[in-house]
């Protein structure tokens, strides 16, 4: 392994955003979060991304409040994103405002939409969305008063991208999309990339139970002496400027992962991963019966 050196990307908004963080979709026990967390922080961790949709930021934030009551962090040393959807007839400042109280912080480093989309009703007659220019104005409002440093974007495809840029007062600095080497959506990484909306790569290592059985990545996670997650990771922070955030519930895997960051890839290496695209994505409409059958990343 050699050692990867670049840590950090700084955004567009002059924001200076860790390339490597914690995800935290699915947990939902309070101590299993402290722990987690704290060891996260003690390996190196410093970004963590959550969502209201999570429902477990007040877990984060009673984690986040006692570990900061220890003395051996602060709120400025860690870089917090969260996520919520579009809902129609929702005050967007008062949920940010219960999020922050949830979390015990008095601002969110990055505020994302977490999906262009709210599910409608079964019969798909019925929408409950804003659409995204009053959603994004009201984003805007919240970042006017301090509560969200920066505001970002989550599963906006290109055209979506480029339809808000049109109108908005405050660009969006990050979007947040499924990346892995089965879904590696090239040529729209370097559009986002080129617009400075840098690419957060949620699912990294994709289904890993399907990734492990996989020989071609199995084979060079053997030839690197590593493991077939820090391969997956390494594959995306070796493009450079596309941000990770792999979940895990297990403590014991955080420095694994971390570590990731130290692997680096021969050419030949990540030209044979490159060839493994095939577009396929783990969050979609058979996946996740939330989309209501809704073709939203056609």
């Amino acid at each position: 392994m050699s050692i990867n050196s670049k840590t950090s990307i700084f955004l567009s908004n002059g924001q200076q955003i860790p390339i490597f963080g914690l995800g935290t979709f699915k947990t939902q026990n309070e101590s299993e979060m402290t722990n987690l967390i704290s060891t996260a922080l003690d390996v190196g961790y410093r970004l963590i991304d959550t969502a209201k949709f999570y429902e477990n930021e007040h877990l984060i934030g009673n984690s986040l409040k006692t570990i900061f009551s220890e003395g051996k962090y602060k709120r400025e040393d860690i870089f917090i994103i969260t996520k919520l959807f579009p809902f129609k007839g929702q005050s967007t400042l008062d949920v940010v405002k219960q999020q922050l109280k949830d979390l015990h912080v008095d601002y969110i480093d990055l505020l994302l939409i977490h999906f262009p989309f709210v599910p409608p009703s079964d019969d798909l007659q019925q929408w409950y969305q804003k659409p995204i220019y009053q959603q994004w104005a009201e984003f805007e409002e919240v970042h006017s008063l301090g509560l969200a440093k920066g505001l970002g974007i989550s599963n906006f495809n290109c055209q979506m991208v480029i339809d808000l840029l049109q109108y908005c007062k405050v660009r969006p600095v990050v979007n947040e999309i499924e990346l892995h080497i089965f879904n590696q959506q090239t040529r729209f990484i370097e559009f986002l990339k080129k617009i400075k909306v840098y690419p957060i790569a949620y699912s990294p290592m994709a289904k890993y139970t399907e990734v492990v059985k996989n020989e071609t990545v199995t084979k060079i996670a053997q030839k690197n002496n590593a493991s077939v997650a820090q391969v997956m990771i390494a594959f995306l922070l070796q493009q450079e400027d596309i941000i990770v955030i792999p979940k895990t519930e297990k403590s014991e895997r955080l420095q694994q992962n971390f570590d990731a960051q130290k692997l680096k890839l021969c050419e030949e290496d990540m030209q044979i991963l490159k060839n493994l695209n095939i577009n396929k994505r783990i969050v979609n409409v058979d996946t996740a019966p939330l989309f209501k059958g809704v073709p939203i990343f056609d």
